[in-house]
Order: C-alpha cells, then sequence, then structure tokens
C-alpha cells in the first residue's frame, strides 16, 4: 500500500494554518515529520495529519498546548472518557448561562423601550428577587473578594446606589442582578432584595453630575406627595449611559422603592 505524504505547503493549505505554527508545533513534540533525505523536506504522515486533527480538536475545547500534548500521547481510554464528561458539565452549564443571558436582555430590553415611551413617569410594578453586592476598596474586606467576581460577571451586573436604607455599614453604591444569576454564579454573600410592590420611575440625569442621593430626591418628594408617606430606602439602577445627537451625555437611572 502506498502511503500518503503531505508537505508543508500541503499541510498549511489543508488546515488554514501557517509554517510557523506547524514549526511550534513540532518543536514541542506534538509533530514529527519525517524528513526526505533526498531533499531535506518535511514530509507529513497519516500519522501527523491525525495527530494535527487532535491537536486542533483539544485546543477548539480550550485545552492549552501542554494538556493537548497531555491528551494525544499520555491520556488512556477512562482518562479521556473523564474528559469529555467534564466537558458536557461545561456545555450544559454554558447552555444554562446562555439561557439566563437571554432571560436578561429580554428583561433590560423592556426598561429601554420603558425609558423610551415612558420616561419620568411615575408607575407601580413588582419587583423581581434581586441581590447586590458593595463596592469596597480594601482587600481585607471579606466583601471584596465577592465584589470581585461581580466584575468577573459584568455581563449580568450593573451599578446601583441604595440609599438612605440599611446598609449594614456597607457604601451604598454596589453592583446588582436578579438573585435567580447570583444563584447561577454561584454568590451567596451578599444582601438580598425580596420581591415587593414598588413605586418606580426612569429618569434623565443629564451631563456627567455624579450619581448620588441628589437624583433621587425630587422622585422621593413626587411620591411621598402621591401617597401621604415618607419612604425610607431608595434603590436607583443604572440601565444605560449614552449620547444624544446634540453629543448631550445621558444617565438613564431606574430608582424604586417598597410601597
Amino acid at each position: 500500500m502506498i502511503s500518503t505524504k503531505y508537505s508543508t505547503k500541503n499541510m498549511c493549505q489543508i488546515f488554514g494554518i501557517t509554517r510557523e505554527t506547524l514549526r511550534h508545533y513540532e518543536r514541542l513534540g506534538l509533530l514529527n515529520p519525517r524528513f526526505n533525505p533526498d531533499n531535506g523536506y518535511r514530509e507529513y504522515s497519516y500519522w501527523d495529519v491525525c495527530s494535527l486533527i487532535d491537536i486542533l480538536k483539544y485546543r477548539s475545547l480550550g485545552y492549552s498546548l501542554s494538556d493537548t500534548k497531555d491528551a494525544i500521547f499520555e491520556l488512556t481510554y477512562p482518562q479521556i472518557k473523564e474528559s469529555l464528561e467534564d466537558h458536557i458539565e461545561i456545555y450544559s452549564n454554558k447552555l444554562i448561562q446562555y439561557d439566563l443571558l437571554l432571560k436578561k436582555a429580554t428583561r433590560d430590553l423592556t426598561y429601554f423601550r420603558h425609558a423610551q415611551d415612558h420616561l419620568g413617569e411615575i408607575i407601580e410594578a413588582e419587583t423581581e428577587e434581586l441581590f447586590y453586592v458593595p463596592y469596597t476598596t480594601n482587600p481585607k474586606n471579606p466583601d471584596f473578594m465577592h465584589m470581585q467576581k461581580a466584575f468577573d460577571n459584568l455581563q449580568f451586573f450593573t451599578t446601583a446606589l441604595v440609599i438612605n436604607g440599611d446598609n449594614h455599614d456597607l457604601d451604598c453604591y454596589v453592583l446588582i442582578t436578579e438573585k435567580q444569576y447570583a444563584d447561577f454564579l454561584k454568590l451567596h454573600d451578599g444582601v438580598i432584595i425580596p420581591k415587593f410592590k414598588a413605586v418606580c420611575q426612569m429618569i434623565d440625569i443629564v451631563g456627567r453630575n455624579p450619581a448620588d442621593e441628589t437624583i433621587v430626591e425630587d422622585f422621593r418628594k413626587k411620591i411621598s406627595r402621591k401617597y401621604s408617606r415618607t419612604f425610607d430606602t431608595i434603590y436607583a439602577i443604572l440601565v444605560t449611559r449614552f449620547y444624544d445627537e446634540e453629543k448631550r451625555y445621558h444617565q438613564y437611572f431606574f430608582v424604586f422603592s417598597k410601597l
């Protein structure tokens, strides 16, 4: 049987990689092409082709080159099976993650539409169960680690303020999300805001004014007059920041308090 040999050019064309990539894999011991004694050129065999397919497969799964080498040359059948089981778990978690992100994007879009159509209106609504972790600049603070984890998952979190509430000696600047997202991220050390009926308003801060308790003063006055009572804790969640056609800077905050 005639054994097919592939040149460096053939390998680059077939797999869409560069000569330097092939040389790098060779230096790492991942590929071992034969040198033709007649012309000194490399010749890649069926084994090299299969190895390169494995290299690209393991790299696509997120393996490092070192782990890829182990997978090709060292792993036993039970170990490969265990690795595949691990990836099934990883992909299952990814499916859950993207499903949650789809839900979050859909919910965020409702806030954007509300801001477009009902900016400044006072309404009543049921809140979701929320979860927040405070900002802290002290690495020794137990909340610092949780804040960092929230920063690592900002696709789920946004900035918020908790104003005049029981902050448990925390700063009022927080990273907030729905509790279901925090549960998925296994973030349990934070403050939970149970569901409640709320009075809400989407407000627009024009310019680069700092977001502090002054942004909700007008909201507090309006709802106090409307409901003939005082309101303690006010939450202000950042929805978006943007420039308009006149290059003015806007900050949309969704502010609410418990009825």
